[in-house]
């Protein structure tokens, strides 16, 4: 039944084409003719049958070879034929005063000014459009002019990014999506099997191409409320993982305070977890032996960590960060907020990383929010929350609250550039988490023993705490004996 209805959208946009050749046909037929209206109906209604079949074939093949490429064209034509409308329709163009002679008197014109196109280019999904400013125009003015142009030409999202270069004066690039390619979900399939700790795919972006996440040398905080999606990113970076994990050039340590429920699942690929907060302590106090071990080692030699194997990048994930720094006891709370500041401003370039998840990113739950080095903004409550991820001033460009329901792992991202995107994480099943696990499993056990109970006041963390000397308790009838004698009767006693 698709294909029916295919073939008439296929004849409403060609409708030009078929319509020309059907009226040829009845022409032919008016005539008398009926073996020379055959052919006109043949020319008008065979490439759309081809082109049914095709697509019903092999949609993908369809869109690589014959739709995508004609999309593509249609939109760099309309961008270059129509670019002074375009221009003066966004606010970009001016007015110039010239002076000319004519007739021998000076007569003053006015001419219309546009910034110049100087590229016009499109990869998946996306519309480039490189523009050069017109005299008195910044680049302030293009970014300006950016809804606008994405309004007038139908474009689903937008953003701009500044090209440096003395040479290229103030010149701005703005990429348009034009059609939204994530607003279907895709199941995550099985990484190569190379043992890669720069970067992991997670997903898709908004303008067609791939998603892929930093993973050495930065920190990363991923937010979003219940339901956005947070596991999709998590599982990503550990399955992305797990081929390294395999060759020890990754070492992934895990905190799940949900009782394990998330991290369980894919146990196999990680050398020590924790379920509870005193656990969680534990992992945190060997890491820092880590870093405190390794910064010794580096101490003159060099000043950025490379892994290898048997010296591998240690990763940190992190499940539900607040259970850690908000919702533990308060000795609990102090001693994890005072160890994850710890790893967080020193073992990026030591080769320990974190990973954390969170569902509430405000400054009293995540005090060391700031910290981070990126951060992935799934479906957010409030534009606040934007601003708290995100950073000022992203409500408009990078809106993280207004992300559907219907769209989990759905999220905005900030590229080194400083822009904006939108991405979608792939879904990971539980039977791929669960084979992944097992096919790559990590031969590296970290036995961590959970910290000994302190006094939080006059031990040190991990110190056991000398017990306190309680003096015996007096009975209540001696008690009033001794009120009596220290307060006789006549002194005032009561």
């Amino acid at each position: 039944m698709r294909s029916p209805a295919w073939f008439a959208r296929w004849a409403g946009r060609h409708r030009r084409w078929v319509g020309v050749w059907l009226f040829l046909a009845v022409v032919a037929l008016g005539l008398g003719s009926t073996n020379a209206a055959a052919p006109f109906l043949a020319a008008g209604l065979a490439p759309g049958l081809l082109a049914t079949l095709w697509h019903a074939a092999s949609p993908v093949s369809y869109e690589r070879w014959c739709s995508g490429p004609l999309r593509r064209w249609r939109w760099r034509r309309r961008v270059r034929r129509s670019w002074k409308d375009l221009a003066a329709s966004c606010g970009l163009s001016g007015s110039v005063a010239v002076v000319k002679r004519r007739d021998g008197k000076r007569v003053t014109e006015h001419q219309v000014v546009v910034p110049r196109l100087r590229r016009v280019r499109t990869r998946g999904h996306l519309l480039e459009v490189t523009i050069r400013a017109r005299a008195g125009q910044t680049t302030e003015d293009l970014d300006d002019a950016a809804p606008r142009l994405a309004s007038t030409l139908a474009a689903v999202a937008y953003r701009t990014r500044p090209v440096s270069g003395g040479a290229s004066g103030c010149t701005t690039v703005i990429e348009l999506v034009m059609a939204d390619a994530l607003t279907t979900h895709a199941t995550a399939v099985e990484p190569e099997p190379r043992a890669v700790c720069d970067q992991v795919r997670l997903g898709r972006a908004q303008g067609g191409g791939e998603w892929s996440l930093t993973i050495r040398g930065r920190h990363t905080l991923v937010a979003g409320c219940s339901g956005a999606g947070k596991g999709s990113v998590l599982w990503g970076i550990c399955c992305g993982l797990a081929p390294a994990v395999r060759a020890d050039v990754v070492r992934l340590w895990g905190v799940d305070l949900k009782r394990g429920v998330e991290l369980a699942m894919g146990s196999g690929l990680f050398s020590a977890h924790a379920y509870t907060p005193v656990d969680a302590l534990g992992v945190l106090k060997t890491l820092m032996t880590v870093i405190d071990e390794r910064g010794a080692a580096m101490a003159g030699t060099t000043r950025l960590h490379q892994p290898v194997v048997g010296d591998p990048l240690h990763v940190l994930v992190i499940d539900e960060l607040a259970a850690l720094t908000a919702y533990a006891d308060s000795s609990i709370r102090r001693d994890a907020e005072r160890l994850l500041s710890e790893i967080l401003t020193q073992g990026r370039a030591l080769g320990v990383v974190v990973v954390a998840c969170v569902q509430d990113p405000r400054k009293d739950v995540v005090t060391m929010r700031g910290l981070f080095t990126q951060t992935v903004a799934l479906r957010l409550r409030s534009g606040d929350e934007t601003v708290m991820v995100l950073g000022d001033g992203m409500t408009r460009v990078a809106p993280a609250h207004r992300i559907s329901p219907t769209f989990p792992g759905t999220a905005w991202v900030v590229d080194d550039t400083g822009a904006a995107d939108r991405v979608r994480a792939d879904y990971w099943p539980d039977d791929l988490i669960r084979d992944l696990a097992t096919r790559y499993r990590t031969d590296v056990r970290i036995d961590v023993a959970p910290p000994r109970t302190t006094d939080p006041l006059n031990a040190e963390f991990g110190e056991a705490a000398a017990p306190r000397a309680r003096k015996p308790r007096t009975p209540r009838s001696d008690r009033e004996s001794i009120r009596l004698v220290k307060d006789p009767v006549g002194g005032g006693a009561s």
